[in-house]
């Protein structure tokens, strides 16, 4: 028998806007060809629907949805350990601390400047010397801030470093 939503709301002792609800949540299927719904079909799964909310479980979800969802989860932490490991993606606590860490020192730096420019400009006349010298002092202290290097914050040494510290190394040894 095919009914309406009214009818079927009737049947099933619930509201309209609830049976509208239940079939925005894909319980009710309508019958295509003459616009309805078959009422021994959503009796039955309305009665599903219902023991499975009394029993805790969800109605809607499939083995093959929960499946679906797991895999794209699954795909999803891969990209980000893909990320991490191009360097394109870093944990929030090592970011944290490496920008703790160049903030102190800059700080530490910048507070050091008057006493070291207080004994540099000390008795310098010339007003654009003076400025000079404050303007080189400040970008130095500024440059700490422009470097970054993304390997740092992992802790890591970057290829250039250890390439250079391999070379410095060589040196050393063919000096003594």
């Amino acid at each position: 028998m095919i009914v309406n939503q009214k009818e079927l709301a009737q049947c099933l002792g619930i509201s309209t806007r609830r049976a509208r609800q239940l079939k925005d949540e894909g319980l009710f299927k309508v019958n295509q060809p003459v616009k309805g719904y078959l009422l021994a079909q959503c009796v039955q799964e309305y009665i599903e629907y219902k023991i499975n909310a009394e029993t805790g479980r969800r109605a809607s979800i499939s083995k093959e949805e929960v499946q679906a969802e797991h895999e794209e989860v699954k795909k999803q932490i891969s990209l980000l350990k893909l990320r991490k490991l191009r360097r394109e993606l870093h944990e929030a606590a090592d970011v944290e601390a490496y920008l703790s860490d160049m903030l102190i020192r800059f700080k530490t730096r910048l507070l050091a400047l008057p006493p070291k420019l207080a004994m540099e400009i000390a008795g310098e006349e010339d007003l654009n010397m003076i400025m000079q010298t404050i303007r080189k002092a400040l970008e130095a202290v500024l440059g700490e801030l422009a470097e970054y290097n993304p390997d740092e914050i992992d802790g890591l040494q970057s290829v250039t470093e250890l390439e250079e510290e391999e070379g410095g190394d060589d040196e050393e040894d063919e000096v003594d």
